[in-house]
């Protein structure tokens, strides 16, 4: 179903994570949180919310607002490939 694993003495939902960054990476004006809410609707909605917390706590996305954004880092990643379905 989806993999979580400890690091770093937390729980991490990488499937959960990795479907926020599909959602987000190469978009330049950021998403919405209702809308990554309404397309990961079956993950619920505080499953994604805990994903984009852990995913800003490490600096590969920046939330302003209701909103989702990729960081730098996730940008660059995104351009040099690493970001796939």
């Amino acid at each position: 179903m989806h993999d979580e694993s400890k690091q770093h003495g937390s729980q991490i939902d990488s499937y959960a994570e990795h479907l926020v960054i599909l959602q987000v990476a190469g978009v330049k004006r950021g998403r919405p949180r209702e809308r990554i809410h309404r397309v990961l609707g079956d993950l619920g909605v505080e499953r994604v919310d805990r994903a984009v917390a852990s995913l800003s706590a490490v600096g590969l996305v920046v939330v302003k607002g209701r909103s989702v954004h990729q960081s730098s880092a996730l940008e660059r990643m995104d351009l040099l490939g690493y970001i796939t379905i």
